[in-house]
């Protein structure tokens, strides 16, 4: 599993807060699932917050089923990318998973039901090319410049990896089992 750290130009120096969350990479018909804030015009890849007594990989399918509707089995943890900002230390733990089932129905925070959380569908290219924008945001809003960045970086991981080959409009994923699928 790779791992990156990345400190931002806001942290303090000093860890008083400690956070592990889980997120999920899941593609169907060529596509990379997102949750989209339509309110806020912004994209992340669907995750959260660990609970007391879970593991990762649970987190990540409990996350993606609550933020988007959608059921999935986590594969393989490909990624962890510890981030240092203001007095937070944030460790994302990134999945592969599969698509298992859409239940059509959400379970958003109330913070979610604000921003419009929406799940969306998008080519993966498009996404790396949404996420690569993320030095727009640099002098704007330094959270959003943190977590495109953090995107970005997590979907240029898999596209690197020996999991994922990336072609023009078709990709295949490699599964650790041997199993190969093309979208």
């Amino acid at each position: 599993m790779k791992k990156i750290q990345l400190v931002n130009e806001d942290y303090e120096g000093h860890v008083d807060v400690c956070r592990h969350a889980c997120r999920g990479i899941v593609i169907k018909d060529g596509k990379i699932l997102l949750s989209y804030e339509s309110n806020e015009d912004k994209y992340i890849i669907p995750g959260g917050g660990v609970e007391e007594g879970e593991t990762f990989a649970e987190c990540c399918a409990r996350e993606i089923k609550e933020e988007t509707g959608m059921i999935v089995k986590p594969i393989e943890e490909y990624l962890e990318i510890e981030e240092f900002f203001l007095n937070w230390q944030h460790i994302q733990h990134y999945f592969l998973c599969e698509f298992v089932e859409d239940t059509g129905t959400q379970a958003l925070t109330d913070a979610e039901i604000k921003n419009g959380d929406v799940p969306r569908w998008i080519r993966f290219e498009d996404a790396i090319g949404t996420f690569g924008r993320y030095e727009e945001f640099h002098d704007i809003n330094i959270a959003d410049y943190g977590l495109y960045r953090r995107e970005f970086l997590a979907l240029k991981a898999l596209r690197k990896s020996n999991i994922f080959v990336s072609g023009k409009e078709d990709f295949e994923i490699t599964y650790p089992e041997g199993n190969k699928w093309i979208f």
